[in-house]
């Protein structure tokens, strides 16, 4: 919707040294050419390059600048999914991710940063000619150990900082390598400074590394520990070993390696073990993690941790700052190094079965608590973790023997596909789906699920010869509840393409059964379907009443994904039958959660009501701007705008024909213009702009909700206030939106402000 800024570009922890001509160069050539690719081996700096650049250009990119890190994927189908991401684009069904990156920054002055592209390099050549080709405003900033190889590439060569030559005197500026190694020693080592005594010695360690600033910044950490002669000893020694006695210059590449090496040499055995099995590792990991898939033989779980603590101390393992909980990863040049060692090690097949394990228990634990009121946190979790479950599912996928797993574990992931993530959900279950062809429940379940995911999405296609054969599985290995399954989906895909009548009284008795079995995500997605069946047929007093039983079958507070569905449902409901201030408030809690579930489907039809409610009370111009956002998020994420369903769009074309009196055609053209402009948190906070109805009182908090605010109000964070009243902090996150909501308020200072204690 509106510009991104500088997104997914990290702030800069330590100072830029040594890159002055190498910034004024890409920033020239970034304002004369449209694809830049910074070149060169790994470590020598080709990410901060491009992070400073970014940074010095961005007011020359007024639609924002995007960092797409790419070091963690391995299909190159998932490429354009992954910029998209990035890019906070929701899938859209029946349009690939490729066309709706062009059409997204088709209009835009857009600055794309690609970070390690040597082992996609095809795939990114591809995607940058395309966007290119689309998007005149765009400029491509990538980074790669080789050239994407396309016409419209200017290259820039990274090389390693300049070092001095063998006694030539210190300069008064030295710059380069020996101001990067006295700037890091400062950091690294308390009471380190370079002087006249240790010059030759600094100077003789930055010519050994051959000026690769990843290799003096590994050396620098040795200081800790190491005088600085020794350091240059151990380093001379590993590199007279490894070149035979040879004193020619070491290739940049081996040199790189070498001191990666070096340092793996000076690592105790546990270390070396523990750094090559966190290779395994696409991207972040958790402590938890880590001690469930490395933990076994020679390193016990006991030991993970405080070996891992001395790895970060050492700079071979980076702390992840600003993620939940503590969360690791390895930079790509040492995972790459850990993998090496891994596969000599023997230990490469058996560390990869042990991730996939991991991640196969934790997407059941997903989905057993995706209902539950750790949802949110599950679906952070799982955000999180898409890189390692990438991996997981690709080893799955890698032998037909494997493919059960696979299957199961992208079933297991319907919450995650469910909130955004619809197109990849349907990659891995048409991948595994062909791969698997075993009888079992978890082929059913297969089955079913892709079909939702095509209803959904919008996406037409052969569900009827998925449905027939998930019954026939079904009946002839006797799982009732898949087959069950596939008669409400068969009923669901009726419905959504509008083919036949819905058939009421075959629902109703496939949803008892369900109720029957003891299956509560069935029993709340009947209710949701039963609801909108109702509601299209004319009796919305029966579709409340499904919301509400829904609703009542799933009274946490914290979940967050059916209740908002039941309340959008409810509200088309009430507003059918006229009750229009009961449904706005509906959409108001709805659109809350639409938000922290990060659902933009969901979201953007809790504005469109929102903007109907609007227009019924004449409030033009705001009703505009709603519409305006909600039609903009629509077409991101599908083909048809109100789920293509007739009563719906009826709904919709009254309140344009309302707000289009009011303003005029022209004015509601740019109220609606300015409306699709908003991101998400500005669309967010003029939802949430209602005036207080007759008779509703927003300001009655719950006994909790009134303690949070208080605190709130006394300067405490949502981490501090849930450590005080002993409840989580995703907790207190929902408190405070439901707060928000109440007070018809969208900051947390508003709070402070209103807030007394009694």
């Amino acid at each position: 919707m509106g510009p991104l800024t500088m997104k997914n570009v990290p702030a800069e922890t330590t100072s830029f040294v040594g890159r002055a001509a190498d910034l004024d160069a890409v920033r020239d050539l970034l304002a004369n050419a449209r694809l830049v690719t910074l070149v060169g081996p790994g470590g020598v700096g080709k990410t901060r390059l491009a992070v400073r650049v970014a940074r010095a250009v961005e007011a020359a990119f007024p639609d924002g600048v995007c960092l797409v890190e790419l070091s963690s994927l391995e299909d190159p189908g998932l490429l354009a999914t992954t910029v998209a991401a990035a890019l906070d684009l929701p899938e859209r069904p029946s349009v690939p991710a490729i066309e709706l990156l062009a059409g997204h920054l088709r209009e835009r002055r857009f600055l794309l940063l690609l970070d390690t592209c040597e082992h996609l390099v095809d795939a990114c050549a591809a995607l940058a000619e395309v966007l290119l080709s689309n998007a005149p405003g765009l400029h491509v900033l990538a980074t790669s150990r080789r050239p994407l190889d396309i016409p419209a590439e200017h290259t820039r060569a990274v090389a390693p900082l300049p070092v001095p030559e063998p006694g030539a005197p210190w300069p008064p500026d030295p710059g380069g390598a020996l101001s990067l190694f006295a700037d890091r020693a400062a950091a690294a080592a308390l009471g380190f400074t370079v002087t006249e005594d240790n010059r030759e010695e600094v100077g003789a360690l930055c010519r050994r590394l051959d000026g690769i600033p990843l290799a003096i910044e590994l050396a620098v950490v040795r200081l800790r520990a190491l005088p600085l002669e020794a350091i240059l000893a151990r380093l001379d020694d590993r590199f007279q070993l490894l070149t035979g006695g040879s004193k020619t210059v070491i290739p940049r590449h081996q040199t790189l390696e070498t001191t990666i090496g070096w340092s793996h040499d000076l690592c105790s055995p546990a270390e070396r073990l523990l750094w090559a099995r966190l290779s395994v590792f696409a991207g972040e990991f958790d402590l938890d993690a880590a001690e469930k898939i490395c933990a076994f033989g020679e390193l016990s779980a006991e030991a993970v941790l405080t070996t891992l603590i001395s790895l970060v101390d050492q700079s071979v393992v980076q702390r992840v700052e600003g993620a939940p909980g503590a969360r690791f990863r390895l930079l790509d040049t040492i995972r790459s190094y850990g993998a090496g060692r891994l596969a000599a090690s023997g230990e490469s097949e058996i560390l990869r079965a042990r991730h996939r394990d991991h991640y196969l228990a934790m997407t059941r634990a997903f989905d057993a608590g995706w209902l539950g009121p750790d949802q949110l946190s599950w679906l952070e979790w799982a955000r999180h973790e898409r890189p390692n479950i990438r991996v997981a599912l690709e080893f799955c996928l890698s032998a037909p023997e494997q493919a059960p797993l696979g299957l199961e574990l992208a079933g297991k992931l319907a919450g995650l596909w469910l909130c955004g993530l619809l197109a990849e959900g349907r990659h891995w279950l048409h991948r595994a789906l062909e791969l698997a062809g075993e009888p079992t429940t978890d082929r059913v379940r297969g089955l079913w699920l892709m079909v939702w995911l095509m209803d959904v999405g919008g996406v037409r296609g052969d569900t009827n010869r998925l449905l027939r054969e998930g019954e026939e599985l079904a009946d002839r290995i006797g799982d009732e509840n898949g087959a069950l399954w596939c008669s409400v989906f068969r009923l669901h895909t009726q419905f959504f393409e509008a083919t036949v009548a819905p058939d009421l009284a075959g629902f109703l008795a496939v949803r008892h059964r369900l109720a029957e079995l003891g299956d509560r995500l069935a029993v709340i997605f009947t209710s949701l379907v039963l609801g909108w069946m109702h509601t299209a047929m004319g009796d919305p007093a029966q579709a409340v009443e499904a919301c509400d039983e829904a609703l009542a079958a799933n009274a946490d507070p914290e979940e967050c994904w059916a209740r908002s569905w039941a309340l959008w449902v409810k509200s088309m409901a009430l507003w059918a039958q006229g009750e229009h201030g009961p449904s706005a408030r509906c959409l108001r809690e709805a659109v809350l959660l639409k938000h922290r579930l990060g659902d933009v489907m969901g979201f953007a039809q809790c504005l469109e009501g929102l903007g109907w409610a609007a227009a019924e009370r004449r409030e033009h111009d705001r009703a505009a701007r709603l519409l305006g956002a909600a039609d903009t998020l629509w077409q991101r994420v599908s083909n048809e705008p109100q789920f293509g369903l007739r009563l719906l769009q009826e709904f919709h074309d009254k309140s344009v024909q309302v707000v289009q009196n009011g303003l005029g055609p022209h004015g509601y053209a740019a109220a609606r213009q300015r409306g699709g402009a908003l991101d998400v948190e500005q669309a967010l906070a003029l939802a949430l702009d209602e005036p207080v109805e007759p008779g509703e009182d927003r300001r009655h908090l719950s006994p909790r909700e009134r303690q949070v605010a208080e605190l709130v109000a006394d300067g405490l964070t949502n981490r501090e206030i849930g450590e005080r009243l002993d409840i989580s902090k995703r907790t207190v996150d929902a408190h405070l939106e439901h707060i928000l909501a109440k007070l018809g308020l969208v900051s947390r200072t508003q709070i402070s402000k209103l807030t007394t204690r009694p």
